[in-house]
């Protein structure tokens, strides 16, 4: 890569990014470069490589510049801080990795649309037989287990964060440890805020977990309440009039409040500090399609971003199947690296499912995505993107699905 195609590589990632606050640049812009510029590195030239130095070294300079891994955690134990994949319990006997799932190397499409290759997924009946996946997950997420208070028994971040939510007003928010067992946070002093459509949003949306696992998000008017799992420490982010509903994470410590109506841009603010440090314009990945719509949280890693859809006419679906398709897209960051898991209808007939049925959780690796179906029981399912590989991560159980509603947040397992 010669230092013109390094210099255009990095312009077209950041074209939509606020410099003044300088953050962004790390957060989002470069770390996707780096993704592409990880996908291209055969053959680099080590002139190639001292020009990414140099921009590294530049950068060095930015503020607030952030780019040094997690640190690692104590050892783990019933009462130790842990951090996502410490200590996590063994995988199943006959749990594979995700690159040895049987169909791995089946990478012919079921069909096209568009252009785009498309595979079928999983009937809800088919999920629970598919092949188990090594993970640091468990086999089974039991929420109706024993889930000692944070406070009593601290981690230092969570895997996933599930808030379980009633009719009648009813909160609980759960945290999976890497171990495997669970602690329950103390969400008492957090308002209940409505989204306007008469939800409380405070606590059950799908950004109450950083990607890191080290912080809980909480939208309020005006503000954000974030507590740090390893201190017990609150903190309010003020945010003036920007709209707090749609909050979402960038980089390890960043929030990033997307605009409400359209263009523009949104706010950046790092949770540490509680100061704004920019301001970003960004937009989920579009796919092929001419209707449906996004729903849910998109997710990246070096394979690409992943978003889930509902109601999209005309995509092929698995045999015995008709209507409007329930699907994942994801568009990878060369145009040939995209692909579509069709999911079943939305109709009626066999293997039809429920409207925004399967949404995006996070990425196992590099080339594995993570839906979470929500038909009971929940389960967490994988699939090989661009093949026909699929395979079981969890199954969570202990819901009261006649009077509950779950909503999970997971930590970003895969950058």
């Amino acid at each position: 890569m010669t230092d013109r195609e390094l210099h255009q590589l990095l312009h077209e990632r950041v074209a939509d990014v606020d410099w003044a606050g300088g953050r962004e640049v790390t957060a989002s812009a470069w770390e996707r470069a780096g993704r592409i510029r990880r996908r291209r590195a055969s053959g680099v030239a080590a002139g190639a490589a001292a020009a990414v130095a140099a921009v590294a070294v530049a950068l060095a300079g930015v503020p607030g510049l952030d780019r040094s891994a997690p640190p690692s955690g104590p050892a783990p134990g019933p009462s130790s801080p842990q951090t996502p994949g410490d200590g996590a319990d063994s995988p199943a006997p006959d749990a594979v990795a995700p690159g040895r799932l049987p169909g791995a190397d089946r990478t012919a499409p079921n069909a096209r649309f568009r252009g785009w290759p498309v595979f079928h997924g999983p009937l809800p009946s088919e999920e629970e037989a598919l092949p188990r996946v090594a993970s640091p997950f468990p086999q089974v997420v039991d929420l109706s287990g024993p889930a000692p208070a944070l406070g009593e028994q601290p981690i230092r971040a969570a895997l996933a964060a599930y808030a379980l939510v009633d009719g009648e007003g009813g909160r609980r928010l759960l945290l999976l440890a890497p171990d495997g067992s669970l602690r329950s946070v103390d969400v008492s002093q957090v308002p209940p805020f409505d989204d306007g459509s008469g939800s409380d949003v405070s606590v059950a949306h799908e950004a109450v977990l950083s990607p890191t696992g080290l912080h809980l998000a909480f939208p309020q008017p005006e503000s954000v309440l974030v507590l740090t799992l390893a201190t017990g420490e609150w903190r309010t982010v003020d945010t003036g009039d920007a709209p707090t509903v749609g909050l979402r994470w960038l980089g390890e410590h960043d929030l990033w409040l997307p605009p409400s109506s359209q263009g523009g841009a949104g706010p950046l603010y790092d949770v540490r500090t509680g100061r704004r440090v920019g301001a970003l314009r960004q937009e989920g990945p579009e796919g092929p399609f001419g209707a449906g719509a996004s729903y849910g949280r998109w997710r990246s890693s070096a394979g690409g971003t992943a978003q889930s859809w509902t109601g999209v006419p005309d995509l092929p679906l698995p045999p015995g199947q008709s209507g409007l398709a329930e699907v994942l897209l994801v568009e990878g960051w060369e145009p040939d690296d995209g692909a579509l898991l069709v999911l079943g209808s939305s109709g009626s007939g066999e293997g039809a499912r429920p409207g925004r049925c399967c949404g995006v959780r996070f990425w196992l690796d590099e080339q594995t995505v993570v839906y979470q179906s929500d038909q009971a029981p929940h389960r967490l399912v994988a699939w090989r993107v661009g093949s026909r590989a699929l395979g079981l991560v969890a199954t969570i159980e202990g819901v009261d699905t006649e009077r509950e509603e779950l909503v999970s947040s997971y930590a970003l397992l895969a950058r």
